[in-house]
């Protein structure tokens, strides 16, 4: 009998919460990232363009995936070294809990998981009085690791808005990937 007063009372509101289920608003993005490598001595900061698509759970919370290709590389020279970065790809599943989304400016922060990889080229020159010796490697790098960040959305309207958000990507000791992204979202 204690068992079946928990049940009764969930299946009362069963229908509750399939409506809300059913009642979803789905959205899709896409934003252009400007990608920041710290280094020990000056930051690597090539580009990529994300698609975002979720679904808004509640007004507070949404589940969001991001898919991204990298559009734009760039490289770091310090004397006879230099190291070259090119994005490929960035994957995200995130939690995102802010305030109403139906507010004018929505500010929120994400929680998640981000896997991103590049091709990262290393070329070393040097000069003798044989003349000059070089080594070139190339190897493509994954970094992958919980992520989190902040933005906000400028609403303007029911079903577009514009946003800006920074995310924190991955943060290992050697490897600190952080990204600005701005962008636009619709909807549906």
């Amino acid at each position: 009998m204690k068992k079946l007063i928990p049940l009764a009372l969930l299946a009362l509101h069963a229908p509750a919460f399939a409506d809300d289920v059913y009642d979803q608003d789905g959205y899709f993005g896409i934003h252009y990232s400007m990608l920041n490598q710290e280094t020990d001595s000056d930051d690597i900061e090539p580009g990529a363009f994300q698609t975002r698509f979720g679904v808004q759970v509640n007004p507070y919370v949404a589940l969001e995936g991001r898919l991204g290709y990298g559009i734009d590389d760039d490289e770091l020279s310090e004397g006879g070294y230099t190291v070259n970065i090119d994005p490929e790809w960035l994957v995200g599943a995130y939690v995102k809990l802010g305030l109403d989304r139906r507010q004018p400016v929505a500010p929120y922060v994400l929680f998640g998981h981000s896997t991103a990889t590049a091709e990262v080229t290393t070329e070393f020159t040097t000069s003798t009085l044989l003349g000059s010796v070089s080594s070139r490697e190339s190897e493509e790098v994954t970094a992958s690791d919980p992520s989190y960040g902040a933005g906000v959305d400028i609403n303007l309207s029911e079903n577009a808005a514009l946003y800006a958000e920074w995310v924190q990507l991955d943060d290992d000791d050697d490897f600190d990937l952080t990204t600005i992204n701005l962008g636009f979202i619709s909807r549906f």
